[in-house]
């Protein structure tokens, strides 16, 4: 019988981590938002070890994704989210249900808090430019795609690189997949509404107008789209 996530990924620590400096369960499982097809997502903070290493297991009725990190280690991945604006390792340590901590455990969690409570590195003009004209191109690749998969594929991109641009230009954190979606929607969730009407007009009706229109209005306060005369 499948126990319940928290306890469950606490007898993983019990019994593989029992010396780790800090243990965290995130991800849904953490969140009470977990189905049938959910994992166990675990971050581990060890003493000894040089580098990041990640592990799959099966027990207690769930698939668990351990991240392992030592004490010499962790700083460097931290660094590493806070460049990408997608600090994806402190999220899950701040965010998560602690499952074991001790004092210098404790330590690296008050670093993570105190890495998104800081927020990302404001965008340079360079980088504006750099969203507006990748977010041109796409837009000029939906208005003659030569197959329906391109046409997806095209939709796909730029939706998140326009999820991406809004929350960067904004100095939110950004990330990946269905976690960039939500950040985007928990940033202003209207226009999480509007995104998702224009994803629902694009995918369901073939309309790539509505996408096309939101898009140029998210760029139109820093230039519009950008094509003629961008240098990289």
């Amino acid at each position: 019988m499948r126990m319940e996530p928290v306890e469950a990924a606490e007898r993983i620590i019990q019994y593989d981590y029992p010396d780790c400096l800090l243990a965290v369960l995130g991800g849904s499982a953490s969140r009470g938002e977990y189905n049938e097809q959910s994992d166990l997502d675990i971050i581990v903070i060890e003493r000894d070890g040089h580098d990041f290493s990640r592990k799959t297991i099966e027990a207690h009725g769930w698939i668990a994704e351990i991240f392992i990190l030592s004490l010499s280690s962790y700083r460097e991945y931290f660094d590493e989210g806070v460049i990408a604006a997608n600090p994806s390792l402190q999220r899950m340590v701040v965010e998560g249900t602690v499952l074991h901590a001790l004092p210098e455990g404790e330590e690296v969690q008050a670093e993570a808090r105190s890495d998104l409570n800081y927020g990302p590195m404001p965008l340079m003009l360079t980088d504006i430019n750099e969203y507006r004209y990748m977010l041109t191109e796409y837009l000029l690749d939906l208005q003659s795609p030569r197959r329906d998969a391109e046409k997806w594929f095209t939709v796909h991109k730029i939706a998140a690189i326009l999820c991406d641009f809004v929350l960067r230009v904004n100095r939110e954190w950004t990330g990946e997949g269905k976690t960039l979606f939500r950040l985007f929607n928990r940033y202003d969730s209207i226009l999480g509404e509007r995104l998702e009407a224009a994803l629902t007009a694009m995918y369901r009706q073939d309309d790539p107008s509505v996408l096309m229109a939101f898009t140029e209005e998210m760029l139109h306060p820093y230039g519009g789209k950008l094509l003629i005369g961008y240098e990289e």
